[in-house]
């Protein structure tokens, strides 16, 4: 069975400021948080996420740097739930960026996640992941330098937006913030069909589903006891 989506929390900084960009929410025991931050500006990152007494690891950041925007994935998972929580991100300088908190019920991570990221010019934001199971959803984030208007934005392979920051009036960036289920252990791809004319960054990661409790045969020596006792019966 695939990871159950509890809930996404989108939040946006625009017009550029230097706020922190703060979701607040009460998360369940064994959840799995994946937090996606973008920027208008390579050079411009935000920092790590934070809070709720959680562990925050960088999985991955894609910054190709140029005229470009930036964009980064990290993950924590909720071992015992610290009640009603804030996770919040802030700019290291003046920016436009975004924000999305996933949250995913029956789910893992591998000890190292699969991911990618990606960049390029002229296109629609696409690229592809092979993920390890048939059972993962995959979260991603981009960023369009271009600021291509994204009212025609088509996304690939069904996937689901939780998050869109739109500035493309005044030419100051668009960010996308989607997930989409896994099909198979083959390259498959992820992102938009369109709008194309764009400069994009993307970035994905691979959350598995919960393994399931292992099966342990029962012992000779335990086999004969119950025997023995039904025997007596």
């Amino acid at each position: 069975m695939a990871p159950t989506p509890v809930a996404q929390h989108y939040t946006q900084l625009s017009p550029q400021g230097t706020s922190a960009l703060t979701v607040t929410f009460t998360p369940g025991n064994g959840e799995i948080l994946v937090i996606k931050l973008a920027t208008w500006d390579s050079a411009s990152p935000l920092g790590a996420p934070s809070g709720g007494g959680l562990t925050y690891t960088a999985r991955v950041t894609n910054a190709p740097g140029g005229f470009n925007q930036w964009c980064s994935i990290y993950t924590a998972p909720v071992l015992t739930s610290p009640g009603s929580m804030t996770v919040s991100s802030t700019p290291s300088i003046s920016l436009r960026g975004s924000m999305c908190v996933e949250r995913w019920s029956g789910a893992q991570l591998a000890a190292t996640p699969i991911t990618n990221s990606n960049t390029g010019v002229g296109g629609a934001a696409a690229s592809t992941i092979t993920p390890s199971a048939s059972t993962s959803v995959l979260p991603w984030v981009g960023g369009d330098a271009q600021s291509v208007d994204p009212s025609t934005r088509a996304y690939l392979a069904s996937a689901t937006q939780d998050g869109l920051r739109d500035d493309h009036v005044g030419s100051n960036g668009c960010d996308y913030h989607a997930y989409q289920s896994s099909t198979g252990t083959g390259s498959q791809s992820y992102g938009l069909s369109a709008p194309t004319g764009m400069t994009w960054v993307l970035a994905a990661i691979e959350v598995q589903a919960s393994a399931g409790a292992a099966f342990i045969a029962p012992r000779p020596f335990m086999v004969m006891q119950a025997v023995k006792r039904a025997s007596f019966f």
